[in-house]
């Protein structure tokens, strides 16, 4: 069994994780959704392979969320901290709530902000970076890509029509 490369948990430390992958890439969500669960101008997330995800304590604690047919969230009930976000067509991964992540604890290097997301939905009142990272209306093209062709496969089962 692999060593753990990094910890991380919840404000008020009854939900627990360790993982034996850094993040493949970080994410700056802008969509409503991250906006309201986060109450910030977005929300990052880190994405792991759900394989190499341990919660390590406080499952009772999890409270998973669905505010949409295409996502499950995650958060501790105590406290209400956003803890993950896992698509319905990628179940192999699963985006951290970057905040949640344990700096001190990571071994090796973490990989810098790939790209913002949704920035039609961000707040007004924030004014974004000129940082070089690409900024996307909705999902990046590829991405975009894998929702639209999941979104079909499952309009064809009979399901999602409002999507």
């Amino acid at each position: 069994m692999s060593k753990p490369v990094f910890t991380g948990g919840c404000q008020c430390g009854h939900v627990t994780y360790s993982s034996t992958h850094l993040p493949s890439h970080f994410t700056c969500c802008h969509c409503l959704t991250c906006r309201k669960v986060s109450g910030a101008p977005f929300l990052t997330f880190g994405e792991v392979p759900v394989e190499s995800l341990t919660f390590t304590s406080g499952l009772s604690s999890l409270k998973k969320t669905a505010y949409s047919d295409f996502a499950d969230r995650s958060h501790c009930a105590e406290c209400g901290s956003p803890i993950s976000m896992q698509y319905k067509w990628e179940p192999e991964v699963i985006s951290l709530a970057a905040g949640t992540i344990n700096e001190q604890s990571v071994q090796g290097n973490m990989p810098k902000i790939e790209q913002h997301i949704f920035v039609q939905e961000k707040a007004g009142w924030y004014e974004m970076p000129d940082d070089g990272v690409p900024k996307c209306q909705t999902f990046s093209s590829g991405f975009q890509e894998k929702f639209e062709a999941w979104k079909k496969s499952w309009r064809g089962l009979g399901w999602g029509e409002s999507l």
